[in-house]
């Protein structure tokens, strides 16, 4: 899948060269058309809001990952929650730039297991999640109760080995669930589960 960078003023930096030799630098968003991967480097935005540029690749069907060389917890909860596919440091490794790419291109979200902790931690402190029929999302009805119990385990941040030994049940089960899961909420991973477990809005494509 092409890539194309955006927001620093150089054109690229040598390690996205590093990651993607064929990649190109944009000026505006229409030049985001000749590309499928929109990678956006908001370190020189300062007060300028990041926003509007996500949402205008993101219209276009474009797969969005936002880079910055200060990462920050409210920054990445928003950009995921407006529709952004990815969130990573500018300054990464050229083979986790690769890493992001690969796990963006075939529809997973990629935070990093530190950010999407904290996405969790903001999360909880907007909707406490209880599993009682009055605080239940009506979505997650159509869940089993052994599904909605591993549901609220990745959104308390719990790995599949976790939520195994919590349950009583092997880690083959556990991810027989999630794949139940997924297709049942039509989400693409645990990630999107545990910001829609959280109460947390985003984007995500219809089933076709």
């Amino acid at each position: 899948m092409k890539s194309i960078f955006f927001g620093y003023r150089h054109g690229l930096r040598e390690n996205w060269k590093t990651a993607f030799p064929g990649a190109e630098s944009g000026k505006n968003a229409q030049d985001s058309l000749q590309s499928k991967l929109v990678w956006l480097d908001v370190s020189a935005f300062e007060n300028h809001d990041a926003a509007p540029w996500v949402a205008s690749f993101v219209g276009q069907g474009r797969k969005v990952i936002v880079l910055t060389s200060s990462p920050n917890d409210e920054q990445a909860y928003r950009m995921m929650s407006i529709g952004a596919s990815g969130y990573c440091h500018a300054l990464a490794a050229a083979s986790q730039l690769q890493e992001v790419a690969d796990v963006v291109s075939k529809d997973g979200l990629w935070v990093g297991p530190g950010v999407l902790q904290r996405i969790i931690v903001m999360a909880n402190k907007l909707a406490s999640l209880k599993l009682d029929q009055s605080n239940v999302n009506p979505a997650l009805s159509i869940l089993t109760a052994k599904e909605l119990e591993v549901a609220a385990d990745v959104a308390a941040g719990l790995n599949n080995k976790e939520i195994a030994e919590k349950r009583f049940m092997s880690e083959r089960t556990v991810k027989s669930h999630l794949t139940s899961i997924f297709h049942k909420l039509n989400v693409r991973d645990r990630v999107q589960l545990a910001l829609m477990m959280n109460g947390v809005p985003f984007k995500t494509e219809q089933a076709s």
